[in-house]
């Protein structure tokens, strides 16, 4: 085996059908897609190239600039809700208490339901009638604060940020647990000797010996909080009057409902650059050296 990985032309032929793979299904849609960007078409007449007019169009365009704005919101709103919640119960589920095991799986088993169901049972919960929010409330003692949930232009996107975060902090806090799981023994040993508490434990061990993960699952939040698109789809379709519009459900709108695949396409160009820059941001803010046992 040691043979066969020291040998250049062994290693070209592994890697070249994946890699081929990866040119067909993912380089060659991003070139393309940003090729259409310069057109206005709808690809089913020859297209007329406009340049970079789409791109002009889209920020003189008050709706895409609200989907911009919610997307940031999202990206902020994820994090807030995501990193810290979900290093918190993998620092309680790491610490071997009894049924760690189940309450893993049960924290983990919402990101493995599709986002339409998710959405659809959301619905429900947040319903103004019969919804499960608006009746505890009334049982509470609280009736006062009965809302029409995503209905309501201020209420809908947090209800919807409520939502990611009861479905995804499961997922991230299980990446977590596995960065904690490969920081050796003997380093909590010698820090619980020298007297160390647990607060003291995870402040000089556990946290700076997963910063490198940690940077990973902020890129996995920033990318996943731009690319969201079934569960606004689903609870509110971006509304109301655009409240909860994101670019990808904008995108959609206007790439298969009104056929102007350039501006579509532009806008996909737009959600492309600022994952690139979600994961330059995230290599900046978490920057951590290597890691040696």
């Amino acid at each position: 085996m040691e043979k066969i990985f020291g040998d250049k032309k062994a290693i070209l032929v592994l890697v070249l059908p994946a890699f081929i793979i990866y040119i067909i299904f993912v380089l060659i849609p991003i070139g393309y897609n940003i090729y259409i960007s310069l057109f206005r078409t709808n690809l089913m007449s020859p297209g007329i190239f406009v340049g970079f007019t789409n791109y002009k169009n889209l920020f003189q365009d008050a709706t895409f600039i609200k989907a911009l704005k919610n997307n940031l919101f999202m990206v902020v709103g994820s994090l807030i809700a995501h990193l810290p919640l979900a290093l918190f119960f993998a620092n309680m589920l790491f610490q071997k208490i009894k049924g760690g095991n189940f309450f893993q799986n049960v924290f983990f088993l919402p990101c493995v339901i599709s986002g339409v169901a998710v959405g659809l049972m959301w619905t429900f919960v947040y319903h103004s009638e019969f919804g499960l929010l608006n009746k505890f409330l009334e049982l509470m003692g609280h009736g006062d604060l009965k809302q029409v949930w995503l209905a309501n232009k201020d209420t809908a996107m947090f209800c919807i940020i409520v939502v990611v975060m009861w479905m995804y902090v499961g997922y991230h806090m299980v990446i977590q647990i596995a960065a904690m799981k490969s920081i050796p023994e003997s380093l909590y040993e010698a820090a619980w000797i020298d007297g160390a508490n647990a607060w003291k434990r995870f402040t000089c061990v556990t946290f700076p010996l997963i910063k490198h993960i940690l940077k990973i699952d902020a890129v996995l939040i920033i990318t996943g909080s731009l690319k969201y698109y079934d569960l606004v789809a689903i609870m509110t379709g971006g509304g109301p009057n655009h409240a909860t519009e994101l670019m990808s459900t904008y995108m959609y709108y206007q790439g298969f409902r009104t056929l102007k695949y350039g501006y579509s396409a532009a806008i996909g160009v737009i959600l492309f650059l600022l994952c690139i820059a979600a994961v330059v941001i995230a290599n900046l803010l978490f920057r951590s050296e290597q890691i040696e046992y």
